[in-house]
């Protein structure tokens, strides 16, 4: 039996700098640009947890184990078919979307956001 689809929140950095990105592309991404590639980390939590520690060396030592449980589920979790809810901070909306295919890295979609699920 196929697994329902899971509904996942997302935004738009902290000044909502990835709006044209996920509403004019149609792409969700994630920042974090210093770490790279997410998919060419053994998938589980512990490497995630050791290359942001790695990428970010003055984060704080709590904010490593959100941060990696964040692009884990980012890239592992997250599956087609799943809905995207995405409150805009610049129109003051809540947008839907529906991911539509697995993660990919791609550094040139847009400045800050090199990793996104299409």
């Amino acid at each position: 039996m196929a697994a329902e689809p899971s509904i996942w929140g997302i935004h738009a950095g902290k000044t909502g700098d990835a709006h044209s990105l996920f509403l004019k592309k149609g792409v969700i991404a994630v920042g974090w640009k210093e770490i790279g590639d997410l998919s060419k980390l053994r998938p589980d939590r512990e490497a995630f947890k050791a290359r942001v520690a790695e990428a970010y060396p003055d984060a704080k030592l709590g904010a490593i184990p959100n941060n990696a449980g964040q692009l884990f589920r980012f890239v592992h979790e997250m599956k087609p078919s799943d809905y995207i809810v995405y409150p805009s901070k610049s129109d003051r909306q809540v947008h839907l979307g529906r991911v539509e295919g697995a993660y990919a890295y791609n550094n040139g979609l847009e400045n800050g956001y090199p990793t996104s699920d299409k």
